[in-house]
């Protein structure tokens, strides 16, 4: 028992030494042997990550640099954030394949592969990625499409969109961005890493057009009416030059001119009158004496 114990001892003595020595000796030769995208149990390969046969060498590794929109656009229920993979070779040999990965981070996991899409924009086309959730709340690219061949002193850039629902880019405080990636075989590319801002709360100013359009359709409404209401005073004022055409003028002028035109006139018919009278009393008379 207790030689088993210590040969057992003595050999996982033995595997420390030997990985301390290889991660002082080798550098990062343990740590590039795992995959670019943790957590997947190795169902995600990319094409960077195999090495090349007969590979030239190279000084350093390729460069990848992330940058992005300062801020997400919305418009209705989507919100869209904008952003770019930029990489450099400048490593004195060119490579077969360089490959890279986005990664987003959010606190708690407010964006996850369910309400959150990669979409790689290219060639006046778009192709949504598949991504895959990582070890922590994190989104991970989940394939080989961002890959291409890279000589020495070239630059490249990838532009991708990721778009969720205004609800949840409300509820994210900070958008994390970066990138990973492997270059025929070093699988230790790593970008820098970008804070974005959530979509703000306040943008809710959508009741206020509601209010404004109803203000001048109440307006029209009173207009109308002063017109109608002045036609009334004009009549009115029409009405007033009703006692300038009184006539009576003119027939106290006739009477005036009868009555300072006849006077002589009504002295004769008055003494004609008392002729008639007087010649019908006579008639009178003569008939009642002949009765008698």
């Amino acid at each position: 028992m207790n030689t088993r114990r210590s040969v057992s001892s003595a050999a996982a003595a033995t595997a420390v030494l030997v990985l301390a020595s290889t991660a002082v000796a080798g550098g990062t030769a343990w740590a590039a042997d795992r995959p670019v995208v943790p957590c997947a149990d190795g169902a995600v390969k990319l094409p960077g990550e195999n090495a090349v046969e007969g590979a030239p060498a190279h000084t350093g590794t390729v460069s990848l640099q992330v940058g992005g929109d300062a801020a997400p656009t919305v418009a209705g229920d989507v919100a869209t954030y904008r952003l770019r993979i930029t990489e450099s070779n400048r490593t004195g040999a060119g490579y077969r394949h360089v490959t890279v990965v986005p990664v987003l981070f959010t606190q708690l996991g407010v964006m996850n592969t369910g309400n959150t899409k990669v979409t790689w924009v290219h060639g006046g086309t778009e192709t949504e990625l598949p991504t895959r959730m990582g070890c922590d709340p994190s989104i991970w690219g989940a394939s080989g499409a961002l890959d291409l061949a890279l000589a020495d002193g070239q630059t490249a850039t990838v532009d991708l969109k990721v778009t969720t629902s205004t609800e949840v880019a409300r509820k994210v405080k900070e958008l994390s961005v970066s990138a990973f990636g492997a270059a025929d075989g070093d699988r230790s590319l790593q970008s820098n890493q970008i804070t974005l801002p959530g979509v703000a709360p306040a943008a809710e100013p959508t009741a206020m057009p509601t209010k404004k359009p109803t203000e001048p359709t109440a307006m029209p409404t009173k207009k109308p009416t002063e017109p109608t209401a002045t036609p009334t005073k004009a009549a009115t004022a029409s009405a007033t030059p009703t006692p300038a055409a009184a006539t009576p003028a003119p027939v106290a002028a006739s009477a005036e001119l009868a009555s300072t035109g006849g006077g002589s006139s009504t002295g004769l018919l008055a003494a004609a009158a008392a002729l008639l009278i007087a010649a019908g009393g006579a008639v009178l008379y003569t008939l009642r004496r002949r009765a008698r």
